[in-house]
């Protein structure tokens, strides 16, 4: 996945405040806003692993020429294919009307 690294070590994993601030030292992560305290390492590490989420869960997603998922906007001329989690519907839909096809 290409997830963008910006903020990482400044966005809390909890409730996703970004501040300067938050980051207290090399290893120090406390959140302005929710007060969560973490390793900061760790908490970049959670904040990754949730931006990979939503993008993965962002129907504007594709995949690019490379084959890497990204953002619909990130894409240049767009990307190739639909997500897995998109085909997979459509194929849903597919097996739908033919179970209607066979009931009726």
């Amino acid at each position: 996945f290409k997830i963008p690294a910006p903020y990482t070590s400044q966005e809390c994993a909890k409730c996703d405040y970004t501040h300067p601030s938050n980051r207290k030292s090399q290893d120090l992560f406390v959140c302005g806003s929710c007060g969560n305290t973490d390793n900061a390492d760790n908490n970049a590490s959670l904040v990754i692993k949730n931006r990979a989420i939503n993008l993965i869960l962002d129907t504007g997603t594709v995949l690019s020429e490379k084959g890497v998922l990204v953002a619909k906007s990130d894409s240049g001329c767009g990307g190739k294919r639909k997500t897995s989690r998109a085909k997979s519907s459509a194929s849903s839909r597919q097996r739908s009307v033919k179970k209607e096809k066979l009931v009726a």
